[in-house]
């Protein structure tokens, strides 16, 4: 992204695809200019890695798609994602003029959680529309070893597994969750399976189980309730 390009504040929901591995995270944009968009989050990407967005125009209800470039990284308080757009299709300078006549209201910074979701790729897409709507700062990985890369790499409010009681690759990878951030809360996710739910039989390990049809105020309710 241009530093000289006149940016103007606005947050959008993102869903970034990394082209070449595929990875799949849920941000917010920080704010946004013609030639590019800076992304609110605390996910490292080297310089050069090329991107899909998909980018939620809330003020016209509709979805842009376009590619980008990673082009700086900054960590600490300022962290994010500057990013180069490749050839922005005409409704993204339309994204820009009405973001650029908007009124901000407040420049106050929300607390804004930070979730690591674990499924296999068909979970993670059919889960998808449940957590752009979410406004978290969303991670995916599909097993294990993913789960545990991405709990040394950022700071994770909460650990999602997108699996059914009966399943039980969640508990190793929450295993690790509480390893490696004990302070996260632990979530199951999915269909409730023949047993007891996972909150009934797992003791410390499992904070929360979600029925998967319950809907983002349940889920809402099992990252901010009192334990």
């Amino acid at each position: 992204m241009s530093r000289r390009a006149p940016r103007i504040r606005a947050q959008l929901t993102v869903t970034v695809t990394t082209v070449m591995s595929g990875e799949m995270m849920v941000c917010r944009t920080r704010d946004v200019s013609d030639v590019g968009c800076f992304l609110d989050t605390d996910a490292y990407l080297d310089p050069g890695t090329r991107l899909a967005l998909t980018i939620f125009d809330e003020a016209r209800g509709g979805v842009i798609e376009v590619i980008g470039e990673v082009t700086r990284v900054l960590a600490g308080a300022a962290r994010g994602i500057g990013v180069r757009l490749l050839e922005p299709p005409p409704d993204w300078f339309t994204l820009v003029a009405v973001a650029r006549g908007q009124t901000i209201a407040s420049t106050k910074k929300s607390h804004r959680l930070c979730v690591l979701v674990v499924g296999d790729d068909h979970r993670q897409r059919g889960a998808l529309a449940l957590y752009v709507t979410s406004g978290w700062d969303v991670r995916f990985a599909s097993d294990l070893d993913g789960a545990a890369e991405a709990l040394r790499a950022v700071g994770i409010n909460a650990v999602i597994a997108e699996h059914d009681a009966d399943d039980h690759r969640w508990h190793s990878i929450l295993s690790e969750a509480r390893r490696a951030r004990p302070d996260a809360r632990r979530i199951v996710r999915g269909a409730p399976g023949q047993g007891r739910r996972p909150d009934a039989i797992a003791g410390d390990l499992v904070h929360r189980f979600v029925e998967r049809d319950a809907g983002l105020d349940a889920l809402l309710d099992a990252l901010t309730a009192e334990i």
